[in-house]
């Protein structure tokens, strides 16, 4: 970890504290970072797919599931 000296609006972190039930305002930072990391983690996921989904077949993804589905029934 490293020591950082920033400043950050003290009503919007405590308001963060008050919310996630931190105890500390190294523990809301801590939170808060995380959170935003799996936020960016989550939009360039999105991001893969979405330059993947041209080539997906989904129809015949569909029509395979009805298939094995009915297949079941049987």
């Amino acid at each position: 970890m490293s020591l950082t000296h920033i400043e950050i609006d003290d009503e919007a972190l405590e308001t963060a504290k008050r919310l996630g039930g931190h105890k500390t305002k190294t523990a809301a930072v801590a939170k808060a970072l995380e959170e935003y990391n799996k936020r960016l983690n989550r939009a360039a996921a999105y991001d893969r797919f979405i330059a993947l989904a041209p080539d997906w077949d989904v129809e015949g993804a569909e029509a395979a599931h009805r298939a094995e589905e009915e297949g079941r029934a049987e």
